[in-house]
């Protein structure tokens, strides 16, 4: 039905577009307004075609590639239906801080004069790119 719908706006459209001549100039902006409007039409009606009707299913795999109830989602809670007991994980996390050196990068300054009117060789010197600073990590310290 879609398609019968879009096919027969299109048609319609195209016999409009093609038999009546718009008239449009610099100074107005009928052009602009009439191709952007054939332009988002256009758009819709190619993405209406294309798009199916039928919603899509994603497929979920279990990790035994079973079907499990929603019920079984978070194990059984009972200690009765359990073979082994869960271990809690033997650590805890804290945070340590280090310092991060300043980064510094090597340029060319030329020879030259300086305020006292003496000649200066030209030489590698360092410029200061980032400032140092304490970073803090978070890391496991096992027990």
């Amino acid at each position: 039905m879609k398609k019968i719908i879009t096919i027969i706006t299109a048609t319609v459209l195209l016999i409009c577009f093609s038999t009546v001549s718009a008239h449009a100039d610099r100074k107005t902006m009928e052009g602009f307004m009439i191709g952007t409007g054939v332009a988002i039409l256009g758009a819709a009606i190619i993405n209406g075609i294309n798009r199916d009707a039928r919603p899509q299913y994603t497929q979920s795999y279990s990790r035994h590639n079973e079907y499990r109830h929603t019920g079984y989602r978070y194990g059984y809670k009972n200690k009765y239906h359990r073979k082994y007991r869960q271990h809690n994980p033997r650590g805890h996390w804290e945070i340590e801080k280090s310092w991060v050196d300043p980064a510094y990068e090597k340029k060319w300054n030329p020879g030259h004069y300086n305020r006292r009117g003496s000649w200066v060789a030209g030489r590698l010197e360092k410029f200061l790119v980032t400032n140092g600073y304490w970073q803090e990590e978070k890391v496991w310290v096992r027990h």
